[in-house]
């Protein structure tokens, strides 16, 4: 039995980065200012502005899975959430093949001068604009409520969402330092839009298909 659970907590976590990393590789603001910033400041300069989006995406999944967990337990609330979770997931999936891929010259916008010089205030920057992020909030609400709900996989889902954070951050860092990176990443956004969207499409339905065929 406790194989049996542990082998479940693991695919439900696995589908659970899956769909966030789908988020993550979409080309958008996040992706644009830690490119700026990295080109400008360097690796480090972009550092602090990463760790605060990974402590800020972390807060939100912690928060939406406390609030939901005032308003667990029946099995009508469990179905309901599934229909609601895949509906949340397969509205982000059009709203990320529609999106507008960002063009390298959003980047003239940016000066030094207009970006983070310091730790403190890199830290709040990258903090604030997570905490704001409805993305991730719909997507931590879609999972906790449908597929994730009273599963003991939650806490390492909620770590899950700050350490990717943070990982694709520093990566998109540390691509984004040299310019033939930031042009790649930019001219293939369509594409790379496509299969994330795809692949949150396919979890959303996954989530509702058991509701439907009952």
């Amino acid at each position: 039995m406790i194989l049996e659970a542990t082998t479940l907590s693991s695919a439900l976590l696995l589908k659970f980065a899956l769909g966030y990393f789908a988020i993550l590789a979409t080309p958008g603001p996040n992706m644009v200012t830690i490119g700026t910033m990295a080109a400008l400041r360097g690796f480090r300069g972009a550092l602090p502005f990463c760790l605060g989006i990974a402590f800020g995406a972390g807060l939100v999944a912690g928060a939406t899975s406390l609030l939901l967990e005032a308003f667990a337990g029946s099995q009508q609330l469990e179905v309901a959430g599934r229909v609601v979770a895949g509906t949340l997931l397969m509205v982000l999936a059009f709203r990320i093949i529609c999106a507008r891929a960002p063009r390298v010259s959003d980047q003239s916008r940016f000066s030094p001068r207009q970006l983070p010089n310091n730790w403190a205030v890199g830290l709040g920057t990258g903090f604030f604009i997570a905490l704001t992020n409805p993305v991730t909030a719909a997507y931590c609400f879609a999972q906790f409520i449908g597929p994730l709900a009273q599963s003991d996989a939650v806490p390492w889902a909620i770590l899950l969402i700050a350490t990717q954070a943070l990982l694709f951050g520093l990566l998109t860092a540390a691509l984004f330092a040299h310019p033939f990176m930031r042009n790649v990443a930019f001219t293939y956004h369509r594409p790379v839009s496509a299969i994330a969207g795809l692949t949150l499409h396919s979890l959303g339905l996954l989530m509702i298909l058991p509701v439907v065929l009952t």
